[in-house]
């Protein structure tokens, strides 16, 4: 008798087990994030045939919606350009891939300075705009434009296009 209850409840105990372990998939929280959700010192570096295209460090990202991250303080390096962008703010649409960056922008390169308060990274068609005045300081120039559209092998300054060229 004491075999057949030990049996019994040794049954009882696996069944019990299985069906917990067939139902810990529907059991599972989902991560929610939301404007309380953050993460600090973000770097992100995205890489075509081993090589770095670019590098993203941010000091903070701040999940809005499930799709939309505030960055703050970011930096954006692009070693074969030898380019660094900086800015004080950035919103990053995760599904389309696409990144708005604002306030106090700045591009440098060894040979000239972007400067412009507002560009829109367009991911789908691999594009650079910006509907605002953009300046370009060279050693030997300045160019300012009121807006711009760039993609990898172009950059072209729109409306109302200014260029001095300095003398030795």
């Amino acid at each position: 008798m004491k075999k057949l209850l030990f049996l019994l409840a040794f049954i009882c105990f696996f069944a019990a087990l299985a069906v917990y372990s067939n139902r810990e998939g529907d059991m599972t929280q989902k991560v929610h994030l939301d404007s309380n959700s953050y993460m600090d010192n973000v770097s992100i570096t995205q890489k075509k045939g081993g090589i770095a295209k670019w590098l993203l460090n941010s000091n903070k990202a701040v999940f809005l919606t499930d799709n939309d991250v505030k960055l703050i303080s970011l930096q954006i390096v692009f070693p074969e350009k030898g380019l660094t962008l900086t800015s004080n703010t950035g919103m990053y649409d995760i599904e389309k891939r696409n990144l708005k960056i604002d306030d106090n922008i700045k591009a440098s390169t060894k040979d000239y300075d972007i400067v412009a308060t507002t560009l829109f990274w367009d991911a789908s068609k691999n594009e650079l705009l910006s509907d605002k005045q953009v300046r370009i300081i060279g050693k030997k120039y300045y160019i300012e434009g009121d807006n711009l559209t760039a993609t990898t092998d172009n950059a072209k300054l729109n409306n109302n296009v200014k260029a001095i060229f300095y003398a030795k």
